[in-house]
């Protein structure tokens, strides 16, 4: 190799000078002075986002929230939050919409945060003393960090006046509200005759390709067969599991590391050099967390090594280091949110708890605490930091046992302190976690690749999954977006979406490590945004072309001028009741047809007392009906008020979504983030 580069230096200099240029010229350029490579990253709403500008919204994004390397998450979540600025940007303008610095401060540490603020940065919770932190945190950040805070806060805030203005030009009128209480309250009875086509198998039933592919160009533009990107496959999976050479190796190495541990000076530094779970090397031991040795841990001298010992999925050396007496309490309480009242039922609280002494009983029942009440007041152990300066010095100060109320940022607390400086075990771990070495590893890659050679097409591919191994499940992900994570059956699938998104149809891909196990999977279905294919819907429409048939057969078997009785006698059926049928009611009672039979429901409050319908075709059958009863109308109580007051609300929650997935519609977005091609 050496000698060839020698004789053709040409080669080299220009693989070297096309090295230097892609530092020098910007990567857009580059790949743009070779004809390859796509620049957009998508387009939305008409704005074409380019690959710098793209990762520049990564590089603003990623420090503000922890993504601990979940590239995927990071994308899906700058991707939408570009689209909802480019969707919203220019309404906000025409509406005047703004955040002035002092509204930014006010709603970021004022006495009114914004739900956006509230929820991503305090979790939820609104204290005085928080709102300090969350300043001197934001005081501290660095410059660039916080302009990017302040854009994406900016940003949110927009859209919750933009969304609490949509909900303020709702109105729903005494009219709005009486339609609503009509379609919930006016009844009618009906008697009916119904066969269902699951009564005629579609073995009976004659169909041609022409009639599915006349019904296809009748209906492919429908909206229910519109259809997004996305992709099916099928995969099986190759486990990757430590072999029993791969545990004795472990295990002679841990053996062999026994002495040199039981000699160590520093615990902490000896198991933290060497163990596989840094950590984990130097902890308290948490009580039942072993329980096989747990009598040794609490009771054997220090200095001791217990082990080498398999724990669920790893083997341990375990050191016991030190004992002695931690410096927490235990303690349970009771929250009253409202300062101005809590403390007078505080005190009534602490005479019944320390008469009856029913605490958990009282905190269940009067405590505002979500997170401890339901148990019973409980915090658990902690030391000091852990909770407000008020609550931490009555826990710390005062006696065992003792019922104490103090007030904090968060109001009045009736508190119990259950115990203090609790005796602690601390042991260092050296702990290995049994997994397949590289030896292992490369032979199950080798049992995989031979697999993907001898069944390179996708029916090859399932009749040997059938005999694999007495038969391997074969999986199937279907209707997969271009931005999934996961798949049914594997949690993480970044490399099978990637994969299935480069591949062709019928293809079969090679082995892809996911979660100690090789996948191998075939690409089974390509769908492509808007009309689909007769391919992709030629199931279903099928389905549809059968139901027709059907349809067709039943209305002209039901047809004539009779009663009821007389009609299901000649059919072989028998006449059914279907009681208090509103507009709202899903389907006809007793029909036997689970699916929403809407028109049949229109019909029955609209036909005349007595007539008897001609054949009508709903979604899961064919009926006549004949109303038995005009239709008993409801009584509104309140003048409709409440029924207008529902209506508003109703509408105002839907205001919001309603209008950005419409917006989001018309905005023709193309997203190439994952287009692989």
């Amino acid at each position: 190799m050496i000698e060839k580069i020698r004789r053709q230096s040409w080669l080299l200099l220009t693989m070297v000078g096309i090295g230097l240029l892609s530092f020098l010229v910007p990567y857009d350029a580059v790949m743009s002075m070779f004809g390859g490579g796509n620049n957009t990253i998508g387009e939305i709403d008409g704005h074409s986002i380019s690959a710098q500008e793209w990762q520049k919204a990564l590089q603003d994004r990623e420090p503000l929230f922890q993504y601990q390397g979940n590239q995927t998450n990071l994308s899906n979540d700058t991707w939408n939050q570009l689209t909802e600025n480019f969707i919203y940007n220019d309404e906000y303008e025409a509406a005047g919409l703004q955040v002035t610095n002092e509204e930014y401060d006010e709603i970021l540490f004022g006495e009114v945060l914004s739900p956006y603020v509230l929820q991503t940065i305090y979790g939820g919770q609104d204290s005085a003393s928080f709102k300090e932190q969350v300043r001197k945190s934001f005081d501290s950040m660095d410059p660039s960090e916080a302009a990017n805070w302040k854009k994406l806060i900016t940003q949110k805030r927009m859209k919750e006046k933009y969304d609490a203005m949509l909900k303020k030009g709702v109105y729903a009128n005494k009219i709005d509200a009486k339609w609503a209480f009509k379609e919930m309250s006016d009844k009618v009875s009906i008697d009916y005759v119904v066969k269902t086509f699951a009564e005629i198998p579609d073995s009976t039933i004659t169909w041609s390709e022409s009639d599915i592919r006349a019904y296809y160009n009748k209906h492919k533009n429908d909206r229910e067969y519109k259809q997004e990107t996305s992709r099916t496959v099928e995969f099986i999976n190759f486990p990757v599991k430590a072999s029993v050479n791969d545990s004795t190796t472990i295990l002679q190495a841990l053996t062999a590391m026994k002495e040199d541990f039981l000699k160590a000076t520093n615990d902490s530094s000896f198991a933290t050099t060497n163990s596989g779970v840094p950590s984990a090397a130097y902890t308290n031991y948490i009580e039942g967390s072993i329980p096989e040795f747990e009598a040794q841990i609490k009771s054997d001298s220090v200095g001791r090594v217990i082990g080498p010992v398999l724990v669920g999925n790893a083997y341990k050396l375990i050191k016991i280091s030190k004992r002695g007496l931690d410096n927490q309490v235990e303690a349970r309480h009771i929250l009253r949110k409202d300062k101005a009242t809590g403390k007078a039922m505080l005190d009534s609280l602490k005479t019944v708890i320390a008469k009856n002494k029913n605490f958990e009983e009282m905190a269940k029942q009067y405590s505002e605490d979500p997170g401890s009440g339901a148990n019973g007041g409980g915090l658990g152990k902690f030391g000091r930091g852990a909770m407000v300066k008020p609550f931490e010095e009555a826990c710390f100060n005062g006696a065992v046992g003792s019922l104490q109320i103090v007030e904090s940022d968060f109001g009045w607390h009736l508190i119990e302190v259950l115990g203090k400086n609790f005796p602690y075990t601390k042991v260092a771990e050296v702990q290995k976690v049994l997994e397949p070495s590289a030896a292992t590893v490369k032979s199950a890659y080798a049992m995989a690749k031979e697999f993907t050679i001898n069944y390179a097409d996708t029916a090859s591919f399932r009749n040997a999954a059938d005999t694999l191994n007495g038969g391997t499940r074969v999986t199937v992900a279907k209707n997969i977006k271009p931005n999934a994570t996961s798949v049914s059956g594997l949690p993480e699938a970044s490399e099978l979406v990637s994969w299935a998104y480069s591949a062709e149809l019928g293809e079969v891909s090679q082995p892809m490590m996911a979660q100690n196990q090789y996948v191998i999977a075939a690409l089974t279905e390509i769908r492509e945004k808007g009309v689909p294919t007769l391919e992709n819907v030629y199931d279903k429409m099928k389905e549809e072309v059968i139901k027709e048939k059907k349809a067709e057969k039943l209305v002209e078997e039901m047809k004539g001028n009779e009663a009821l009785q007389d009609l299901a006698t000649r059919i072989g059926t028998t006449v059914k009741k279907g009681e208090n049928i509103t507009f709202r009611s899903g389907s006809i009672p007793g029909s036997g047809v689970s699916v929403a039979e809407n028109v049949i429901i229109g019909a029955c409050l609209g036909l005349k007392t007595g007539t008897v319908s001609l054949p009508i075709v709903g979604k899961g059958g064919v009926y006549v009906i004949q109303r038995s009863a005009d239709i008993v109308p409801g009584t509104s109580a309140d003048n409709y008020l409440s029924d207008q007051d529902r209506t508003l609300k109703n509408w105002q929650q839907r205001a919001a979504s309603g209008v950005f997935n419409s917006f989001r519609e018309a905005a023709n977005i193309e997203d190439n983030r994952f287009d692989r091609r």
